[in-house]
This record gives structure tokens, sequence and C-alpha cells, in this order.
């Protein structure tokens, strides 16, 4: 009886240590997302006039077709910058957020401001978003991060 009961304990703490490591997991991913949205935000703001350039929807890439601008080995144009930036976006998301996605709005009710909202892989969907502002809905099986902002023109 003693050897059960340990038994049953022992595999409470393994449930809830592996609980623990899952959401730890989240939370790592969430900051991520949190910190590619602001250094998004942070690039539209600085090429404020070509904000539209950065317009993307769910499942849309980045990388495209053909050479890209290298905006490191040359200086580039401004419609240009936006391409390089996306493209560093798509690049980064693939490499650092499992099945990583990225959309970039307009918001409906806020004339100037954008959303950036960032989607990974989470069967749990642990961290959703709402459609508020016109926010794309979180796809299925998936965690969202959002922000709003308005770049400087």
């Amino acid at each position: 009886m003693a050897l059960l009961l340990l038994a049953s304990g022992v595999l409470s703490l393994l449930w809830m240590h592996q609980q623990a490591l899952a959401l730890q997991r989240q939370q790592t991913l969430r900051a991520v997302a949190m910190g590619l949205a602001d250094d998004l935000a942070e690039r539209m703001q600085l090429n404020a006039p070509h904000s539209a350039d950065y317009a993307k929807t769910w499942g849309t890439s980045a990388l495209g077709t053909g050479k890209p601008p290298d905006c490191i080995a040359q200086p580039c144009l401004r419609t240009e910058l936006a391409q390089w930036d996306m493209r560093q976006l798509q690049q980064t998301l693939q490499s650092q957020l499992p099945d990583g996605d990225a959309a970039v709005f307009t918001l409906t009710d806020a004339p100037g401001w954008w959303g950036i909202v960032l989607a990974w892989r989470d069967d749990r969907m642990t961290y959703r978003t709402d459609s508020a502002s016109g926010t794309p809905a979180c796809p299925d099986n998936k965690s969202c991060w959002r922000l709003f902002f308005r770049p400087a023109v």
C-alpha cells in the first residue's frame, strides 16, 4: 500500500514538472514574439512614410522571389528597406518560432495606427487575441501576440 502511495506521489510530481516545463516554453515563445513585434514596430517607425509597404496577411511569405535588396551592403530606397525588413522578419519567424507567422495591418477604428500580430504553433492555444480594431483572427492551434502602435510621420 505504501509503495502504491509513493508511486502515485512521484507520478504526480512528474506530471506537475512536465506542466511547468510546457508553460515555461510558452512563456519563452511569447517573449520572443514580443521582441519580434517590437523590432518590426521600430523598423516601421523609422520608415514611417512607407508603412503601407509592411502590410502582410497570415500565410503570405515576405521572402518573395528574385534577388532581394541587401540594405547592409549598400544603401536602399525606402521601399527596398521595407522589403528587406519584412524579409528579415520572415527569416527570424522561421528560425525562432515554431510555425511562426505574422500579420501586419492598419487598425480599422484608429486612422494612422497599425497592428502587428505574431502566431506560433501551440496545441493548447495558451495566448489568444480577439478581433479588436480589425485584428485578424488567431489561427487554430496557435497562440498569438498583438501590438498596436502609431508610426511617426
